[in-house]
């Protein structure tokens, strides 16, 4: 491995960087050395990784940094550990540790998998000497992974034969790693002290290279959501009985306090923190004041205490809610709704407050995603300071030909068309789409709702291929077994069915034009929901006009638009029709808002015109959308 401060010659994995990766390369080379933010839409094609990785590692290894490779999929770290071990078989060594989440890596059969009650297992277990695997030498399994890049799969299977806890023996790893591939909330959460320091490393030390970068907002804010049901009250007083009969007390008598409250909402309503804290102290029934942050202590003590016992309990939910309802004030949506759901519920409407201080802090960063458009908004809600920011788009590296997009106007999912008119004449439309393309084919709805209400209408005696409906159950299993699926019926073809913004229309990567069309039925507009209203009402008011209802209404619905439209072709042969089924494509604010090599023709027979394209290239009926 080279030495700090001395010369390094591209690590770019490849013997030759296309036209396509040129630009995007020379710019992450250049933002990172000069310590800026590169916000880059880059295409499927474009080679992200790679160029991401030789770019920041190159820095990395001259500057004695440590680059963090963030992203939320098991399948995109794969992608990256492969990268590296092709640089390190052209001659490089280039320590890297590859880490999820701890309790997906534990080895303890008997650990909990839920989030919090693994962590309280987690140190419980630690805490009190308990964990043989934590307990034991790390260092034979940390040597042994210091020898070459693993997947973490891998690693997790050096740490089985050396019966130590994987987790450990990767932090161990990574305070001598030049990268180290994990999830964002390694960064973006309170996780991020605890690492750094077990690492000993600062931010300042750090190259961001943020992978699927059009999720980190929602995600940074999701971890900062919290929702209490009464019900979930009401169970974590009755099992504080076991162990706390006065926190019991205190805790059926707030869930009563929010019980009658609850009857002034019949439906959900913005409350202030005031709700729930004057509720808590109405619990102390003439003893010591109850505040919020006690009961959350406590609730917490207990919940650990039965979690010991093997018994799994919302305890420890109820904590982290209490906790975290009065945490701040700024950007910050509470609400009560007295309705079926009976619950209190909080919503972070800003990510940039988590956001913000990391990259002032780190070194400098590259924002990545094949739909991070515009480029603009993700750089404002990540708050990106301006004079840091770099910002860039760069076109699809595949044969602009090779993607035939198409508008029918006939359709329209719009809530105020909707009806049994509307809904058998989408099922007509995709019937004679499906049948009419020669291989697989995938149909993405905005809801379970509305998809099960078009299915339902769907003539299936006049659709020769098989059809495979995706359910909200589903996990990574069964979205593998659903591309098996495909597999085994590329040749007489298949319909796929799923909705927008789920695993199928996102977390599948269909190689070797798998799919040969995608059916986008109707655009995915959030409802008007208090949250959505505050959202628009917050960004109209921090970043001014029409940003309001772009960043939190239209530009998400066009990104989970552009994401399904990117499925089918991965490759620069695969070529593929996309139909958008729905007339509000064509009004300006949509067609304005996509990138700009995603044009698309109004068409008046998507059938006709999908055969058209197969047999002899894009039909000249398609009239181009303007």
């Amino acid at each position: 491995m080279a030495h700090v401060g001395e010369p390094v010659a591209s690590l770019f994995p490849f013997d030759r960087v296309r036209p396509s990766q040129e630009a995007f390369l020379a710019d992450a080379r250049r933002a990172i050395a000069d310590g800026k933010h590169l916000v880059a839409h880059a295409p499927t094609g474009l080679g992200k990784t790679a160029v991401a990785l030789a770019a920041g590692l190159e820095h990395a290894v001259r500057e004695g940094l440590v680059v963090l490779f963030l992203t939320s999929k098991q399948s995109q770290h794969r992608i990256a550990i492969e990268t590296v071990q092709r640089m390190e078989a052209r001659g490089v060594d280039l320590p890297v540790v590859d880490v999820i989440g701890k309790n997906a890596m534990c080895l303890q059969p008997d650990a909990p998998r839920g989030g919090r009650a693994f962590h309280a297992f987690c140190e419980m277990k630690v805490g009190s000497r308990a964990c043989s695997f934590y307990s034991a030498d790390a260092e034979p399994a940390v040597a042994e992974i210091r020898e070459r890049t693993l997947h973490v799969q891998d690693l997790i299977h050096v740490c089985e034969r050396h019966a130590v806890c994987p987790h450990k023996a990767a932090l161990e790893t990574a305070k001598d790693a030049i990268a180290i591939v994990c999830d964002y909330n390694y960064v973006f959460s309170d996780l991020q002290e605890r690492i750094f320091g077990r690492i000993g490393r600062s931010l300042e030390d750090a190259i961001l290279l943020v992978d699927e970068a059009h999720n980190l907002p929602d995600r940074i804010r999701g971890q900062q959501c919290g929702d209490l049901s009464l019900f979930g009250l009401m169970r974590a007083a009755r099992d504080a009985r076991q162990v706390d009969p006065a926190l019991a007390a205190e805790l059926g008598a707030v869930a009563q306090g929010v019980q009658a409250a609850l009857r002034s909402f019949r439906r959900e309503a913005r409350v202030t923190r005031d709700f729930l804290d004057e509720i808590v102290e109405a619990a102390s029934r003439g003893g010591p004041v109850l505040r919020a942050d006690d009961l959350a202590h406590d609730c917490r003590r207990a919940g650990e205490h039965l979690v010991r016992l093997g018994i799994t309990t919302p305890l420890l939910d109820v904590s982290t809610f209490l906790r975290m309802w009065g945490e701040r004030e700024e950007a910050v949506l509470r609400l009560a709704d007295g309705g079926t759901e009976k619950r209190v519920s909080y919503r972070l409407l800003d990510p940039s407050i988590l956001s913000r201080p990391v990259f002032r802090e780190v070194h400098a960063s590259v924002v990545m995603s094949g739909t991070l458009h515009p480029t603009a908004m993700y750089a404002d809600l990540l708050g990106l300071e301006v004079e840091r920011r770099v910002l860039r788009a760069y076109g699809s590296p595949f044969p602009p030909e090779n993607r035939f997009v198409i508008v029918t106007p006939r359709v329209t999912t719009a809530y105020g068309r909707r009806d049994e008119r509307m809904y058998r004449a989408i099922a007509e439309e995709i019937t004679r789409f499906a049948a009419a393309v020669p291989g697989n084919v995938a149909s993405f709805f905005p809801s379970y709702d509305l998809m099960e209400r078009v299915l339902a209408r769907v003539r299936w005696s006049d659709l020769p291929k098989e059809v495979l409906v995706e359910r909200k159950t589903w996990t990574k299993v069964d979205r593998d077994q659903a591309l098996q699926w495909l597999v085994s019926r590329r040749e007489m073809g298949g319909l796929i069915v799923g909705v927008l913004g789920g695993g199928l229309s996102e977390g599948v990567d269909y190689r070797d034009n798998l799919l040969r069309a995608v059916c986008i039925v109707g655009l995915p507009l959030s409802p008007p929901t208090l949250e959505i209203e505050a959202l628009k009402a917050y960004y109209a008011a921090k970043f001014g006009g029409e940003k309001g209802h772009e960043y939190a209404v239209v530009y998400p619905a066009l990104n989970k638009v552009l994401q399904a439209a990117g499925r089918p072709i991965r490759g620069e042969r695969d070529r593929a029709v996309i139909v958008l089924m729905d007339r509000r494509y064509l009004d300006a604010r949509y067609v304005a808002g996509m990138p700009p090599d995603f044009r698309y023709r109004v068409t008046e027979d998507s059938a006709r015109d999908a055969i058209s394209f197969f047999h002899r290239g894009s039909p000249a009926s398609a009239a181009e959308a303007s």
